[in-house]
């Protein structure tokens, strides 16, 4: 006969009998409680021990009451392992399922990640390019800056010159100016001279000519 002595709860399976009746009592002259059919799943409670060859069990429902300890088994009976075999494959495949979903969702988000890494590159490429062309502008616009300060400073240069030379030619056209004016003047008063001298000599001579 099967010994339960263990301190703590064990699970006891109904062996692949017909039916085991449960009685109130252990033995046979307990009242019936209910008949058990063979891979019922039963609990017994802390402490539990066999007397008269049965054993004190405990219902998935709560219901206490005594079975023939020799109908009892510490593993499930084959239809009981069946089912409990093909509810471990229905939650394997459910499992298998999620992880399939799981798997795919990755998948779906390796090849975001992937396009977006491209867009990204492409990205990166084009402000790149941008750069290149903006420090190239830059360079031009340095470049074009210089070569008009250089034109601003030469158009300084040319203008003071120019001033310069506008000066030189107002102070030679003024030099010109009183040099025709002076000679201007001493034309006009040479003739004067002519003009006042020329009667004297000839008045003088005539005396002269008239003495002899």
């Amino acid at each position: 006969m099967l010994s339960l002595k263990a301190s703590a709860q064990t699970s006891v399976w109904i062996t692949d009998k017909l039916e085991v009746m449960m009685r109130s009592g252990p033995g046979n002259q307990y009242k019936n409680i209910k008949p058990l059919v063979s891979g019922t799943l039963l609990t017994t409670p802390n402490g539990n021990a066999e007397t008269n060859g049965y054993t004190r069990v405990l219902t998935e429902l709560g219901e206490e009451g005594w079975v023939t300890t020799r109908y009892l088994s510490q593993t499930p009976v084959a239809n009981s392992q069946s089912d409990e075999n093909l509810k471990a494959l229905t939650r394997l495949q459910v499992e298998n399922q999620h992880l399939a979903a799981e798997l795919a969702a990755l998948k779906s988000t390796g090849e975001t990640a992937e396009k977006n890494n491209e867009t990204l590159k492409a990205e990166t490429a084009r402000l790149n390019s941008e750069i290149i062309a903006i420090r190239q502008a830059s360079a031009n616009v340095l470049q074009i800056q210089n070569e008009r300060d250089k034109l601003t400073e030469d158009k300084r240069s040319l203008v003071s010159e120019l001033d310069m030379l506008k000066r030189e030619k107002y102070a030679l056209d003024t030099n010109n100016k009183q040099n025709w004016f002076l000679i201007g003047a001493a034309v006009l008063f040479g003739g004067i001279a002519i003009g006042v001298l020329l009667p004297r000599l000839s008045w003088r001579k005539k005396s002269s000519w008239e003495t002899f």
